[in-house]
């Protein structure tokens, strides 16, 4: 019976690991939520996922770099890939541009400040 047991612990560990999001983690200066105005944020980056908040969305982060002020990541979605880049400049974030499923969109957002 330990013997089963045992087995069946190992066969559970991949399944059980992989209940959580799983993604990687974004970086220390970003984690939090991010709104031009906190009352309706946009985007919140935590724990290896990504929620978009409009969306009331969430998830796992594929890739999470900060290169010279650029933030790219990426994930997945139902409706596909998703890659963007945001610009942190000094203490905000702005959603600059990105790729969706394969189509290219340039953003004129306005600048984000993290929210409390």
């Amino acid at each position: 019976m330990r013997v089963v047991c045992g087995i069946i612990a190992i066969a559970l560990v991949p399944m059980v690991s992989g209940c959580g999001r799983g993604g990687v983690p974004a970086p220390q200066q970003v984690v939090g939520t991010w709104g031009a105005d906190c009352a309706s944020p946009f985007v919140t980056f935590k724990d290896g996922e990504i929620t978009v908040i409009p969306d009331k969305a969430s998830y796992a982060l594929k890739s999470a770099q900060l290169t010279n002020g650029q933030l790219t990541v990426a994930y997945d979605t139902p409706q596909g890939a998703i890659s963007e880049v945001y610009a942190l400049e000094g203490q905000t974030l702005r959603l600059d541009h990105g790729t969706y499923a394969g189509a290219e969109a340039v953003w004129h957002k306005a600048s984000m400040s993290k929210c409390p």
